[in-house]
């Protein structure tokens, strides 16, 4: 756990800095969508949840790095299984809107406190403090600082029991 903490640091360190290179190129969103869906299925079915993808395939590709946008993907669709019960439901969609991609990953799962929400994307945070969930509350931080170096925006909506919606921009190159 430990050395998974000190890796995820000196990534994090690396992307804050500007030493991260990414590697961008034009992919179609809905190929490393199904990417992360297809390593996170099994993981999904072992804990009884409906795992969706809703992606127009004729969206226009996006110029990324698609390993970290992958990794984003997967940080916020493993951490939706994580806090979803039995049962429920994770939907990850995509549309345009204007001159952006939206990227969406929506759960059924047990929400977020309303006065935790402006921390969601601070290193080391976590909501509740008296469970242990395994994490090491960076993922959240480095896929806002993914996201940011693409030149994009992340943010999340939740209500506590309703469940938690957390959405990216990537910007349309033309």
């Amino acid at each position: 756990k430990l050395s998974h903490m000190v890796q995820e640091l000196m990534q994090l360190s690396q992307i804050e800095s500007g030493q991260t290179v990414l590697k961008k190129s034009p992919v179609a969103i809905v190929e490393v969508i199904n990417s992360a869906i297809n390593r996170l299925q099994s993981l999904a079915e072992r804990a009884g949840l409906d795992l969706k993808i809703e992606v127009n395939p004729e969206l226009p590709p996006v110029t990324i790095d698609k390993e970290r946008i992958e990794q984003v993907l997967i940080n916020l669709m493993h951490n939706a299984i994580k806090f979803t019960p039995s049962g429920g439901r994770i939907r990850v969609s995509a549309v345009k809107e204007g001159n952006r991609i939206t990227v969406s990953v929506a759960d059924t799962g047990v929400g977020i406190p309303e006065d935790d929400l402006p921390r969601m994307f601070e290193r080391f945070y976590k909501t509740d403090k008296s469970r242990n969930s395994g994490g090491t509350g960076l993922g959240l931080s480095i896929a806002k600082h993914i996201i940011q170096a693409h030149g994009g925006e992340i943010r999340v909506e939740s209500r506590e029991g309703k469940g938690s919606t957390f959405t990216f921009t990537l910007p349309l190159t033309f």
